[in-house]
């Protein structure tokens, strides 16, 4: 197994990035990463930007690393010079990525923690890739090839491109404005407004309880998990830990605005109590939702000893959560405002939607 330096490639990573305001490296594998950029999104298959900037920075620290050997464990006496790709993505370049806005495409801080590098032994042992990934997993094994045959001093040219690139594709937001004062009815009326404009795919509607539940219950206790996340750590949307820092779940939300069914909350139901997680809610706020037989659902629950509650409309979850919030519901208001913003940031909105956020609020206001 070669060990990688992680010191050093901090190092060479920071280095290549500081060059980028006279240097974005050479113009041919900048557009290589914009390419692959490219048919990762159109793919969803966002893990290989991450994967790319990672095997450069493994070959900018060390020319032997072997770029299709990324998990030792797999690796016999024939491969010398594979590395942890994983711990190398991990430890150095999530953490740099975020401190200096380099977007690694998967935001989680475990990257390569997804398919198609959890199940391969090795790049290119035939591990099925989904149909509409293949053409950013074929394009970025023809760049693996080209990297195979670099030096440190070529790797560290390209992994400059691939960072000048990528600091391109973070998001940027506007400072966030002052709230000034607002009552909590001003607040449901911004919130009724922003998730009926556009849902994001369930972004808005998540970051709007997370931060709602970040004035009832504190940010700290609050947990999240990015939408369609793969990995699923808690058994809802957004969940409420018993204690800040604690792995004990207290309660569990699920949020949706698309119209659901008995049989969806049903089955969050019996997840949650995989999770032992008994007292829940479910945010079931689309227009067009249908009527369900609460009374039954409700018996149901009761039968497995399991608490939930159903919030079909903003205003009663906005409420309840400024009445029993850590202060008082006029500050939790304006409180709630910076809170959303932030939420929406960390789930990746759009940076529109943000200035989006901050104009219905102020236009909420008197």
């Amino acid at each position: 197994m070669l060990s990688i330096d992680h010191a050093k490639a901090d190092r060479i990573l920071r280095v290549e990035a500081a060059k980028i305001p006279t240097d974005l490296g050479p113009a041919t594998w900048c557009a290589r990463v914009e390419r692959l950029s490219e048919l990762c999104i159109r793919g969803k298959a966002i893990t290989h930007i991450a994967f790319l900037g990672t095997i450069l920075l493994a070959r900018s620290v060390d020319r032997r690393a072997d770029v299709k050997w990324i998990k030792p464990a797999h690796a016999g006496s024939d491969a010398p010079n594979a590395f942890s790709a994983r711990t190398l993505s991990e430890k150095v370049l999530v953490p740099v990525a975020a401190e200096l806005g380099i977007h690694l495409g998967a935001t989680g801080p475990q990257p390569l923690n997804n398919q198609p590098y959890f199940r391969m032994t090795y790049l290119g042992d035939d591990t099925p890739v989904r149909g509409n990934a293949k053409p950013a997993f074929d394009f970025m094994m023809s760049l693996v090839r080209e990297i195979e045959g670099m030096d440190e001093a070529g790797a560290r040219d390209a992994l400059r491109a691939f960072v000048s690139v990528r600091m391109r594709h973070a998001p940027r937001y506007a400072p966030a404005a002052g709230a000034g004062a607002l009552s909590g009815e001003e607040l449901i009326v911004a919130v009724l407004r922003f998730v009926a404009e556009d849902s994001e795919g369930g972004k808005r509607a998540q970051a709007i309880v997370a931060g709602l539940l970040d004035v009832a219950f504190g940010t700290d206790r609050i947990v999240t998990d990015r939408i369609n996340s793969p990995s699923r750590r808690y058994p809802g949307d957004v969940c409420v830990l018993a204690d800040a820092g604690s792995d004990e779940i207290e309660r569990a939300f699920e949020v949706k605005d698309k119209p659901v069914t008995v049989t969806d909350i049903q089955i969050f139901g019996r997840k949650c109590l995989d999770f032992a997680v008994r007292e829940t809610a479910y945010v079931m706020v689309a227009e067009a939702q249908q009527p369900i037989d609460v009374k039954a659902l409700m018996a149901w629950a009761h039968s497995l000893g399991l608490g939930m509650t159903l919030y079909p409309q903003w205003p009663m979850l906005v409420s309840e959560c400024l009445f029993w919030g850590l202060i008082p519901s006029p500050d939790g208001a304006i409180e709630a405002v910076s809170r959303i913003r932030e939420r929406l940031i960390a789930i990746e909105a759009a940076p529109a939607s943000v200035e989006r956020w901050e104009r219905l609020v102020a236009a909420a206001k008197p």
